[in-house]
């Protein structure tokens, strides 16, 4: 089996990292951290209208996700939906106008390291030249990312036609920012894994056939990627020799397809991607061509929004569950809020139906019709080795709590938990 080995230098192709000069408290000296992931919602339409709206201090929404961080203040932090650029600059602008300003009364944040990887989003399969690929079957191949005028039916045919779905390269990125050092040169990401070199890839079939998992054609799984944005194994410097591997990803919604549950199966593959890392497999090659999942005994934890609640909602066969009953993964403290018991209640209709605890909640979704309903879907997860959990939590305050209008800045609610560092 070939694994990656720490400490082996390469380049980062692609990709935007900022390495401060000094952290706010020696990395000798951590044995607590608190590790929290937040699916912000910062994304925008079109293509640079993020950096627009975080060029300035005025921005309701963001000022809002500053607080909750500010608040919860964690040590290592994923942000999904996080417009990326090449450069850096949104991220560098948000941490500049309002995490580093004091928000609601609150000390400001000091995340000094950050990574934000490029994302398959937006990105399209097709050329000018060579327009063939037509991952959604509407009948046309699409190349060209629209324009902001565009209707809704243009953005959809483009976004259909690229690796993940968006409307321009780069929209629905993450971003992960960190109080400690990122080790930057043992970095790795899987933005071009194709989906097909998946043993027992669960690739959808079309309903219409006899054949089984044809709904992409030959040419289209040679170049279909398995991740709808990314996965990325960031790892951390605790103190010297000892690192956390931040596994993070933002697989796609299970919804938004058809009887073939193209987006449903891609979910469940992307899930299990992490699954397969942690344990150390062997199938998988990184973008730079190094074969392999984490050594054993790897200290890590798996963060993101991965739009799978382990009962309820439209996920194909459970895929949380690979994660929150895998025996290398430390699953059995569950953060919850008083918050969510009291949105399920409230808002009634699809939510009364559900199996999962309403207290787990870290999405607040519309409810009714073919809605699904407030679900688990945000997870920080860290492993068995390394670390022992000591507390955890979701921030989604009751109505009453002043503080419950900076939650409405994303339909999402910002998960953490609190680890002690052993061994």
């Amino acid at each position: 089996m070939v694994r990656f080995i720490l400490g082996t230098p390469r380049p980062l192709a692609l990709a935007w990292v900022i390495a401060a000069a000094s952290v706010t408290s020696s990395a000798a000296e951590t044995r607590k951290l608190r590790i929290a992931t937040f699916n912000a919602s910062l994304n925008r339409d079109e293509a640079g209208a993020l950096m627009r709206d975080l060029s300035l201090r005025t921005n309701a929404q963001a000022a809002h996700v500053a607080a909750i961080l500010q608040k919860i203040r964690p040590d290592i932090l994923l942000l999904n939906e996080f417009d990326y650029d090449a450069q850096g600059l949104a991220v560098n602008l948000f941490r500049q106008n309002y995490l580093e300003v004091p928000q609601e009364g609150l000390s400001p944040l000091r995340l000094p390291h950050t990574f934000a990887p490029p994302v398959n989003t937006g990105v399209s399969a097709n050329r000018a030249d060579s327009a063939t690929h037509d991952f959604d079957r509407n009948g046309q191949s699409t190349h060209t990312p629209p324009l902001p005028s565009a209707t809704a039916r243009e953005r959809n045919a483009y976004g259909g036609d690229c690796f993940g779905f968006g409307t321009f390269p780069g929209q629905y990125g993450f971003t992960v920012l960190s109080r400690l050092p990122i080790r930057t040169n043992e970095i790795r990401t899987f933005q071009k894994l194709l989906w097909r070199d998946m043993p027992g890839a669960q690739l959808p079939d079309d309903p219409a056939t006899p054949a089984p998992a044809d709904w992409y054609r030959p040419a289209d799984l040679a170049v279909f990627r398995l991740s709808s944005k990314t996965h990325a194994d960031v790892p951390i410097e605790l103190s010297p020799g000892q690192v956390v591997h931040v596994l993070a990803s933002h697989p796609t919604p299970p919804v938004f397809d058809g009887p073939e549950d193209r987006n449903g199966r891609r979910n469940h593959d992307e899930i299990r991607l992490w699954a397969d890392f942690v344990r150390g497999e062997s199938w998988m090659k990184d973008d730079v061509g190094l074969a392999g999942g984490l050594p054993p005994k790897s200290r890590f934890v798996i963060l993101g929004d991965l739009n799978a609640d382990p009962f309820d909602g439209d996920s194909f066969q459970s895929p949380a569950r690979l994660l929150l009953e895998h025996p290398l993964i430390s699953a059995v403290h569950e953060p919850s809020s008083a918050g969510a018991v009291e949105a399920a209640r409230t808002q009634g209709a699809n939510n009364a139906t559900h199996k999962g605890k309403p207290t787990l909640d870290t999405g607040d979704f519309a409810d009714r019709g073919n809605a699904p309903g407030n679900l688990r879907i945000d997870y920080v997860l860290p492993s068995k080795a390394g670390f022992k959990v000591i507390d955890s939590g979701v921030f989604w305050p009751e109505k009453s709590d002043p503080m419950s209008k900076w939650a409405q800045a994303s339909d999402h609610r910002l998960v953490w938990v609190d680890v002690e560092v052993t061994e």
